[in-house]
């Protein structure tokens, strides 16, 4: 206790050195302490179902890229798979939920699963019962299991929901159960429906047609998920050679079902978990520094008490003691920075990061605050007091009142642990650097339309109740006339799919080609439109024609193609007027049919930014096609959300069982594609910039120390002539040395970390020279500011005052 107070008392009559090393340690906890909440809560908090470590994630995967499960696979791998206790499927959709009393129509997430998911899931119903096998059939009658959050907020937590019909799509359907609070994630779905039910759809039954169907799968105990991947692909190996024309190159993959939740943002948190792990290196190094500073200028301290008795293991304690203040001081200060910035992570988050809601401090995260508080005691306060555990006695008592006692090894110590912070700072500087430019790099990428002052309004009409083309067209078109009579609207269009986010994708073949396997036939993103789509979206027209009121479901089929897809089927050809065979029924019952060829525009980047290999796009009439869920795409001037009421009353006119949802401009939907890069740029460059900082601060303490320590010799140099330039240039000199070594250091650490950056970039090598010269030019002026400080305070010693202290 006796050596606690004293270490107050110390830390009292410094108070700068006191805030600047609780500030800096409070700093770098608090980020790691922000970030590991972030990582707890994401990547180590378990799945809230039982044995979730058996649950994994089921996909086919054709010329290396993931796509959905064909129906009939996913029979025989259920058939002949021996390492799950359950195998499901499931089909993620939307339905319209209307006809409850006192509320609006509304639009829910559903899924279409198989019998079994409720066992892979391992959760009973809170109320009810899920779905037998005889009821997952074709035939069996509709029914629906719904979410503990739709029973909350659509009835209110009734208990009699059981057995009640409800309204989806126009349908009654009869809820049978209510699932717990645990299902409403992953993908929080609000009902869910018997898929099988509707199995008999003929293109469900086409091998080569994949419809957005994923597996989930339970592996029985004692399984890993290697021995059932490499069943499944074995599966698949044998499916393709049975069905050449539709499986030839078509594999498998199973992954962990949380690995499968997470996706990138595994890699993207373990990045910043990186960077802020060497923050606090960087503030560990500094407090170091600062405190073996500290421990020499009191070497005369340490000396008499040595000489009075104490022995080596009590100086060390007592300086521990010191340091363990400041953890803990810095500790408490840092987990109230990490409430602050986890509340910040939050706020920048992408909507939809996964995992993300209800973060918070557990144990988990109290626990690591309180390991790295002690941990940081022992890294930056054990070399300082060890240090100053061994000062020579005699020497400390008869240097002069500079610390001139200290030795060389102690002095190169302190060096090194500030090359090292160079080093280290341009290692994350670099990174975010990289990041910052690959960032602007998406933000400035060209799609191929002009996002700017274009609001989407997301409709999905009944399928029951709109099941033919002159009902579609019966909503579809006095909805455009009757918005594009709104003030400041200057053009109003619909599209099959939302912007931005990769719709169906068709196969086809040009008029004459030989026949070929329906695997091997090429395929592009199709896009059904209406009204002044091309206008709408900004899009200028290459060649030929739009749409236009002679394109009717009785006229000659006609189809706009972009730009790749007219250069890569017919090459050196003019497209205008060729044909291609298409069937433009997503579940192919139709059969396909010629499309003449009418216009050409450029190519559109549907997918964002992270277009890498352009895949072809065509453009159908609604007229000629027919779909029931679209997007209105509205361009205008001023404020658009303000079109939101009326466009909103119009719908509610035309049908006032049809609910409006996800309206927002595309500017918005752009903005969510880079929503992830934007965080990490962010926290990428706030770590860098206080690397920078603490980086600043070590070097200026070791000059200011060194210069300090050499003031005799200083005077002693001016007092015989030594001009001031001379004097600045002895001291800067020794900064830019430590400097350039950290920066050979922290070359090959860049160097080194260069394959692991290259994930996170667009559009940007991870050797980028521009931004290594950008980087080192800061951190070189930085450097020159850090050691001219010093410099410039040592040149202007008053000789004779200073010899005379001495």
């Amino acid at each position: 206790m006796n050596d606690l107070h004293f270490a107050f008392r110390q830390l009292r009559k410094s108070p700068a050195f006191t805030i600047i090393a609780v500030l800096t340690l409070a700093l770098g906890i608090g980020a790691n302490s922000a970030i590991f909440s972030v990582v707890n809560h994401v990547l180590l908090r378990p799945l809230p179902y039982p044995h979730p470590e058996r649950l994994v994630y089921l996909n086919e995967v054709i010329g290396g890229t993931d796509t959905s499960i064909a129906l009939p696979d996913y029979v025989d791998w259920r058939k002949d798979s021996k390492s799950f206790e359950h195998l499901a499927l499931s089909r993620l959709e939307t339905r319209n939920i209307s006809g409850i009393a006192g509320r609006e129509p509304e639009r829910i997430s559903v899924a279409y699963v198989t019998a079994n998911f409720f066992n892979v899931i391992g959760l009973a119903p809170q109320i009810g019962r899920t779905f037998t096998e005889d009821e997952d059939k074709p035939g069996a009658p509709s029914l629906a299991v719904i979410s503990d959050r739709l029973w909350d907020r659509a009835f209110h937590r009734d208990p009699q929901i059981i057995g009640r019909p409800m309204e989806f799509h126009g349908s009654p359907v009869t809820v049978i159960g209510v699932m717990p609070r645990e299902m409403d994630a992953p993908h929080n779905v609000d009902a869910w429906f018997a898929v099988m039910r509707r199995s008999a759809n003929p293109g469900w039954q086409n091998r080569a047609n994949h419809p957005m169907f994923f597996g989930w799968g339970r592996l029985k105990e004692g399984v890993t998920v290697e021995q059932a991947r490499g069943e499944i692909k074995a599966i698949s190996a044998r499916l393709a050679k049975l069905y050449p024309a539709t499986n030839d190159g078509t594999g498998a993959q199973v992954r962990p079902l949380l690995e499968n939740l997470l996706g990138n943002y595994r890699t993207s948190l373990a990045l910043l978990l990186g960077a802020v792990a060497l923050v606090l290196l960087i503030a560990c190094a500094n407090l170091a520094n600062l405190l073996a500073v500290r421990g020499a200028a009191r070497a005369r301290e340490f000396a008499v008490r040595a000489a009075m008795g104490a022995g080596r293991s009590q100086i060390i304690r007592q300086l521990l003691i010191e340091s363990f203040v400041i953890s803990l001081i810095g500790g408490a200060l840092g987990l109230i920075f990490a409430t602050w910035g986890r509340d910040a992570l939050v706020a920048f988050a992408p909507a939809n990061a996964p995992r993300f809601e209800g973060l918070g401090f557990d144990w988990r995260v109290m626990a690591f605050t309180f390991g790295l508080a002690t941990l940081t005691t022992i890294l930056f306060g054990l070399w300082p007091a060890w240090q100053a555990a061994r000062t020579d006695i005699n020497a400390a008592l008869q240097a002069g009142s500079f610390g001139s006692s200290e030795t060389k090894a102690a002095r190169r110590g302190r060096e090194w642990l500030v090359i090292v912070e160079v080093a280290l700072t341009l290692l994350l500087l670099s990174a975010a650097g990289l990041v910052l430019k690959s960032f602007a790099k998406m933000q400035s990428t060209q799609l191929g339309f002009n996002p700017q002052q274009l609001l989407t309004v997301r409709v999905d009409l009944s399928f029951i109740k709109y099941n033919e083309l002159n009902k579609i067209l019966g909503f579809t078109t006095p909805l455009l006339d009757e918005v594009r009579k709104l003030p400041g609207v200057q053009y109003a269009a619909l599209s099959s799919n939302p912007p931005l986010l990769s719709g169906w994708q068709l196969s086809f073949m040009p008029e004459g080609a030989p026949p070929t396997d329906p695997s091997q036939q090429p395929s592009a993103d199709n896009e059904v439109v209406q009204g002044d789509y091309f206008a709408a979206m900004g899009i200028n027209l290459i060649r030929g024609r739009t749409f236009n009121e002679h394109d009717t479901a009785t006229s000659p089929k006609v189809v706009i193609v972009d730009q790749t897809l007219a250069e890569t089927t017919f090459k050196g050809q003019d497209a205008i007027g060729k044909r291609i065979m298409v069937d433009t029924e997503s579940d192919g019952s139709d059969g396909p049919a010629l499309h003449e060829i009418v216009g050409i525009v450029p190519h559109l980047k549907m997918r964002g930014y992270n277009d890498a290999i352009p895949t072809p796009s065509f453009f159908f009439p609604q007229a000629q096609v027919g779909r029931t869920g679209f997007v209105l795409e509205v361009r205008g001037s001023g404020n658009l959300k303000r079109l939101e009421k009326p466009i909103r009353d119009i719908i509610t006119r035309l049908d006032p069982s049809q609910p409006v949802f996800d309206v927002r401009t595309m500017e918005e939907r752009v903005a969510e594609t880079w929503a992830t890069q934007r965080l990490l740029t962010f926290l990428l460059t706030i770590f860098a910039g206080l690397a920078l900082l603490l980086a600043a601060i070590g070097l200026y303490g070791v000059l200011a120390y060194s210069a300090a320590r050499r003031l005799r010799e200083i005077a002693v140099r001016l007092a015989l002539g030594a001009r001031p330039a001379h004097i600045r240039g002895l001291v800067m000199g020794h900064g830019l040395r430590l400097f350039g070594v950290g920066i050979v250091m922290g070359a090959v650490a860049v160097a080194a970390s260069a394959s692991v950056i290259r994930s996170f970039l667009f559009g940007v090598s991870p050797l980028d020279a521009q931004t290594y010269l950008i980087v080192g030019g800061i951190l070189s002026v930085v450097t020159i500011l850090a050691a001219w400080l010093p410099a410039r305070r040592a040149c202007r010693v008053n000789p004779i005052v200073a010899l005379r202290a001495e």
